[in-house]
């Protein structure tokens, strides 16, 4: 296979995955295409058999298949983003190592359209929700904060905090991609904190995003915890959590405002506002004092914060 045919490169970031990852690579493997793509897996020195299922499969194709298997962890962040620079074809299209693709014509069906739709800088689809064990959660996915239902996304579903698609419904141009890795690497940004919300964020500034409206992945949500999964370390209610939630608000604003788009999270803030009123019993007095100082700190219009702050404290009180 050379560089110059390659459409795809597939990037995988696993860690304790041993009881998915195969299925993940088994749902990429099973893809009906009529071009050359690359799956690059990496492992992040998983304590588990993660990285043996990946020889394994590596072995069995390797025409299709790079491993990546390490000796030392560089966490999520760090994991992806090398695997991500290694990556040679025209299109990336991202798998987390416990999701899997549900729709044999993905690649081909965003190939597609990208070839025709080349103001188009990105394309997504809608994802199921599943927990450890495959069941479906509709309900999750009601809550979900990824779009719905298929269109052009916009700066203002950005700003009601939804994404245009899960991780594993993604295909990006590898050129705008790396072109904005870049930009962020060679700025001051922590790169540790370098999420898929910052990524879209840059990609609406180089052209338009699409979600094709078909379920073509599926997001396994897991919340068991120390179970290596994103979800069951990221999605609890917690001083830490919440705290990391908001920088990241404010930090997208700052970025937004670096690459001339408006982006204004004052309506989450509010959202978040009376969330934690409605739990406040659950921290420490310090902690909602940080809470409460951050939320006001951070808005754009401290005038119109602080008010509806008042009003939500009078209405309680009736």
């Amino acid at each position: 296979m050379s560089e110059k045919s390659l459409k795809v490169s597939v990037v995988v970031a696993a860690y304790k995955e041993e009881k998915y990852i195969g299925h993940t690579l088994d749902s990429i493997l099973s893809q009906k295409v009529d071009f050359d793509y690359e799956v690059i897996v990496g492992d992040d020195c998983s304590p588990d058999g993660t990285a043996d299922v990946i020889r394994e499969y590596a072995d069995k194709y390797p025409d299709k298949i790079i491993p990546v298997l390490r000796k030392k962890n560089m966490g999520m962040t760090g994991n992806s983003l090398d695997l991500i620079s290694r990556a040679k074809g025209e299109y990336i299209a991202l798998v987390e190592g416990d999701d899997y693709w549900i729709d044999d014509n993905k690649l081909q069906k965003q190939v597609d359209f990208l070839d025709t739709h080349k103001d188009y800088v990105a394309c997504f689809g809608l994802c199921i929700i599943v927990d450890e064990d495959d069941a479906r959660h509709k309900e999750l996915e009601k809550q979900s904060g990824f779009l719905k239902i298929g269109k052009d996304y916009s700066i203002k579903d950005f700003e009601e905090y939804l994404l245009p698609g899960q991780t594993a419904t993604s295909m990006y141009r590898r050129a705008d991609f790396n072109d904005i890795l870049n930009q962020i690497m060679n700025s001051e940004f922590d790169m540790s904190r370098f999420i898929d919300r910052h990524l879209v964020l840059m990609m609406l500034s180089r052209g338009k995003i699409f979600n094709s409206g078909e379920e073509i992945a599926a997001y396994r949500y897991v919340m068991k915890k120390n179970s290596g999964s994103w979800s069951s370390k990221n999605d609890y209610y917690s001083t830490t959590n919440l705290m990391n939630y908001l920088e990241g608000l404010k930090s997208l604003e700052n970025i937004a405002k670096d690459i001339g788009i408006e982006l204004d999270f004052d309506s989450r803030r509010k959202y978040e506002w009376d969330k934690f009123m409605n739990n406040k019993k659950g921290f420490n007095a310090e902690d909602a004092k940080l809470i409460k100082k951050t939320i006001l700190g951070d808005s754009n219009d401290k005038f119109g914060m602080t008010l509806y702050r008042i009003k939500r404290r009078v209405g309680r009180m009736h």
